[in-house]
């Protein structure tokens, strides 16, 4: 018995890795966070008052001013807990209607951070002109938009901010009271107040307190306010306690995504209220987490505080604009309606509010305010390579040799940290890669790059040029004194970091990539272009701080402390890596640096990944939510590592994986150095020839992918996109989050993450025709929802073609991305129930940032019939049409259809067309100027049929027409 009872236990922890791997006694929970206990213990107050609770912030009326053009308004607030303190509110209202509330301390002890929104910002938004507010004696309030159907009402007493639509309430701030700015003060200063009584003899004194009148909003004690201890640190907390406690409430709204980084579902589940699914809030706090569990509300690598609350009617949006820690707890009181409560440790309140009121139109405010993805380099779209560690130069060559002796594409080989001596970024180990300049050019004689790390942690030695130079300019972060340099423990073992909110910092690290020599110091002559950057551990990771990280009390730039801007901190490093690797050449190139830290505005910097994942199947399914929920917040080059970074996965899992892989923005593969190798060309068959098809297919959609790209950096559109983004009146499609479309294409994917499957059940949402992308199987949705049952044996990924969509591919297999730059086309014509289909394409250079000079093609392709049995395929100029969508960041005034880069690949042709669905045979085929084409037809079921099936398959085998021009074939 104890044999069986011993296995049994054995199998049971084996089931249940997460929870065995992540050291949660390493990261606190809100009961362990002073100030995030005291957010929950005031709404707890709130909460058991119910309706006599009221809050004491209100509006001083006579205080209110309007700029003088009426987009911004300011106003005094008061807090009847302390009638000294000053506040101020203010108002500004956005030409596309978003609205930022801000509220500060005035004439405070000390200033609150308020440079959050800087970073995050592409710019300073411009505001409407066309505004007129209305003072009330109760309110004030303004009506805008299109339709003047939003209004935005500022209630006085207590101070409320609602932004209305259609007369309802869509979001609301301090609709429940909870809004608490902790002001500064003096240690010295006490909150309850002493009092000496005698007798009526004047004798026997006593000492009586008075009643802390404070104490039904605030609680009766300074909980954690001027130090706190977790573990064996103290946070010395010199300022006191600055935090901002702000509920958010959308009325009108049941359902709320983003606020990434967390492993859990894209609908965010309940932290509060009635069975919530988590017992602590969502926390925003940037932290190295070992092996996180693929459920969990704790904090990860990444913070984006932006929500977006979505229901039938319309969709809203909120970007809180905070660097610092902040948890946020979410209830849904009914099925209608959402409440969160967001608590932050410090920093002024810096709201964006959202209108929508559709899903695109809350992408395209949010990118206005901070950004799209940067258009990147094309080759960084294929399949990135990677262990910890490729362990020499040799070893480099060798897996490039056996890819291509395996007719397995790959663009990118990556560097881990043994690549340095002694973990000095920058500096080759010689011993190892005696020849890095070589061997990288032995990896781009095939088109292919290098990814390098480069960690932000300095290795604190005078033999160390990087960190010696750093020192001597005092660009360090400091420690909590304000002097010297802050030092802590991480894989180069006592280390500093550079204070990148220094701009001191800026000019001095870009010239450190500079591949040539220069007179100011260290370069690193031992690279070339053709390597790129991984910037790993910027949270920052420290193995020796709290929670694995820098102490809140250090200081940086300014005299802020680290807990003000430690959100920010990755993506400054980050940032001025990319802009390291843009310059470095006398023509910029595009940088491709992936980041694991990031913040609201990484995406303009590059990609990200979700981290140190386990190769378990739970942490593959919550892989493919974690890359919608970062692109829902913006950050839509993202991806995880293919395999798991942790285990060794069998080779039933690493194919699942792979194939969830190729459908991700950002495609590696990673393991952790104690596992086995496991390139696919080591597995044996049929697993390694499954997983060379699947990297073919990704290279054959890589024109899908671009053109995804390209979409995104001008619209902020996600490249992934979950049903309610495309659907947003489904309530079916709200909580789906394991299947998904891949841009404007038309393509839906739904990967298999589960053992030993053979069948997978994916929802189609509409009445409309869905092909098989590999069997052409007519598959037939309806207006309320369907779900069909599909074939997923383990060489099959269930992949479909919406109806009226046009794909353009590459069919040839090459070794590299660049290789395919001048191989034809394949367009697969998927028409819709009523005969029609559409598709782009859009191509340049991919390397240079010509395209911002009209260096491009963007080509729309069309079917449609004209009349009755007959089918018109065309391809157009778009860029013509709309030179000012054409690409990201310029607005082209006009646009030359014979300009270099259109001539460069002025030849290159469309060498097949694939047309699903027609209603029956083709008496003719021909361009439309005359000429007859070659073409099969296999029979078979219509677009517009009612039954399913195999749909009909017209082949034209070279049409005779290039992808750079315009050109129409008639079907008749």
């Amino acid at each position: 018995m104890r044999s069986v009872a011993l296995f049994g236990a054995l199998a049971a922890l084996l089931a249940l890795p997460d929870v065995l791997a992540v050291k949660s006694h390493d990261f606190k929970t809100c009961s362990q966070s002073g100030f995030c206990r005291r957010g929950r213990a005031l709404a707890a107050r709130a909460q058991e008052a119910q309706s006599s609770w009221e809050s004491p912030y209100r509006v001083e009326p006579s205080s209110i001013s309007v700029s003088p053009e009426n987009s911004t308004i300011k106003a005094s607030v008061k807090s009847s807990l302390y009638p000294e303190i000053k506040f101020g509110l203010e108002l500004r209202i956005h030409e596309d209607g978003v609205v930022r509330v801000l509220l500060d301390e005035v004439d405070g002890l000390r200033k609150r951070y308020d440079e959050a929104a800087s970073w995050a910002l592409v710019s300073e938004p411009k505001l409407s002109k066309s505004i007129r507010w209305a003072v009330g004696k109760k309110e004030l309030r303004a009506a805008f938009g299109k339709k003047n159907d939003i209004e935005i009402i500022v209630n006085y007493e207590p101070l409320r901010v609602r932004l209305r639509r259609g007369g309802e309430d869509q979001i609301v701030l301090n609709g429940r009271g909870l809004l608490h700015m902790e002001h500064f003060r003096s240690q010295t200063s006490k909150e309850t107040v002493e009092e000496v009584a005698s007798d009526e003899n004047g004798e026997g004194q006593e000492v009586l307190q008075t009643e802390n009148v404070r104490a039904w909003f605030e609680g009766d004690s300074e909980d954690a306010y001027w130090e706190e201890k977790f573990s064996t640190w103290t946070d010395s907390k010199p300022k006191g306690p600055e935090s901002l406690s702000l509920d958010i409430s959308f009325p009108n709204h049941g359902t709320v995504y983003g606020i990434p980084q967390h492993a859990t579902n894209l609908s965010l589940p309940s932290t509060t209220g009635d069975s919530p699914s988590y017992s602590d809030p969502f926390r925003l706090y940037n932290t190295d987490v070992f092996e996180y569990l693929a459920s969990s509300p704790m904090s990860l690598y990444g913070s984006i505080p932006v929500m977006h609350a979505h229901s039938a009617e319309n969709t809203v949006g909120v970007f809180n604009a905070v660097g610092s820690e902040t948890w946020i707890d979410i209830s849904y009181p009914t099925k209608k309606s959402t409440h969160t409560h967001w608590i932050s440790e410090s920093g002024i309140m810096d709201v964006f509010l959202l209108p929508g009121p559709t899903p695109e139109e809350i992408f395209a405010q949010y990118a206005r305010l901070t950004g799209t993805t940067a258009l990147p380099a094309h080759w960084s779209l294929g399949y990135h390579q990677c262990r910890w560690n490729y362990v020499s130069s040799d070893d480099v060559r060798t897996v490039q040799k056996r890819f291509d002796e395996e007719d397995m594409p790959v663009d990118v080989f990556w560097l881990d940290i043994e690549y340095a001596q002694d973990h000095k970024y920058f500096i080759w180990d010689h011993k190892t890669f005696p020849d890095p300049v070589e061997m990288t050019n032995d990896v781009a004689a095939a088109g292919r790059k290098m990814v390098v790390i480069v960690d932000p942690h300095l290795k604190r030695t005078s033999d160390y040029p990087v960190y010696q130079e750093a020192s001597d300019l005092d660009i360090l972060v400091k420690p909590k004194s304000g002097e010297g340099e802050y030092e802590g423990w991480c894989w180069s073992g006592s280390s500093s970091w550079i204070d990148h909110f220094d701009p001191a910092s800026w000019d001095w690290w870009i010239s450190k990539f500079t591949t040539t020599k220069i007179d100011t110091g260290f370069s690193w002559t031992e690279s070339t272009e053709d390597v790129h950057i991984w910037n790993d551990m910027n949270e920052p990771s420290i193995f020796n701080g709290p929670e694995i990280t820098m102490p809140k009390d250090s200081i940086h730039y300014g005299g802020w402390e680290h807990r003000d801007v430690h959100n920010i901190n990755g993506m400054l490093f980050h940032n001025n890596t990319a802009q390291a690797v843009r310059v470095r050449s006398d023509i910029p190139k595009r940088p491709f640096v992936l980041t694991r830290s990031f913040y609201a505005g990484s995406q303009r910097v590059g990609a990200m990944w979700t981290g140190d994942n386990l190769g378990t199947w739970d942490h593959m399914a919550v892989g493919i939510k974690m890359v919608l929920a970062n692109g829902i917040a913006g950050m839509a080059f993202a991806g995880s590592d293919v395999g798991g970074f942790f285990g060794n996965p069998e080779p039933e899992m690493l194919v699942r994986w792979y194939q969830v892989g190729i459908f991700s923005p950002f495609f590696r593969a990673h393991a952790h150095i104690d596992t086995k190798r496991r390139e696919p060309f080591l597995l044996e068959e049929p697993y390694k020839s499954i997983i060379r098809d699947i990297l073919r297919l990704r290279y054959s959609m890589l024109p899908i992918w671009y053109t995804a790209f390209r979409e995104n950096s001008v619209t902020g559109m996600p490249i992934v996109r979950p049903h309610y983004v495309m659907f947003p009146q489904d309530t079916a499609g709200f909580n789906i989050d394991d299947q998904f479309f891949v841009g404007s294409s038309g393509i839906l994917v739904k990967p298999v993450t589960e053992k030993e499957k053979t069948e997978a059940t994916v929802y189609l949402p509409e009445d409309q025709v869905y092909y098989d992308y590999f069997t052409q199987h007519a598959y037939r949705g309806s207006s309320e929802g369907k779900h069909v049952t599909v074939a997923a044996e383990l060489h099959q990924v269930p992949v479909f073609i919406r109806g009226g969509s046009i794909l353009p591919t590459r069919e040839r297999p090459r070794r590299s991305s660049p290789l395919m730059k001048l191989d034809p086309f394949t367009l697969r014509v998927a028409l819709s129930k009523a005969g029609t289909a559409r598709g782009e394409l859009y191509l340049d250079d991919g390397i240079t940032y010509s395209h911002q000079q009209g260096e491009l093609v963007w080509r729309e392709f069309v079917a449609e019939q004209p009349q009755k049995k007959m089918t018109r395929i065309s391809s157009k100029d778009l860029a013509s049409q709309n030179p000012a969508k054409a690409v990201d960041g310029v607005a082209l005034t006009a646009y030359d259809p014979k300009n270099a880069f259109a001539k460069e690949i002025e030849e290159v042709r469309v060498e097949k067309i694939v047309v699903l669905g027609l209603s029956s045979k083709p008496s003719a085929v021909k361009l439309e100027s005359g000429a007859d084409l070659k073409w099969e037809f296999v029979p078979g079921v219509a677009a517009s049929d009612k039954k399913e099936g195999t749909a009909s398959v017209l082949s034209i085998k070279d049409p005779k027409v290039l992808a750079t021009a315009d050109w129409a074939i008639v079907i008749s």
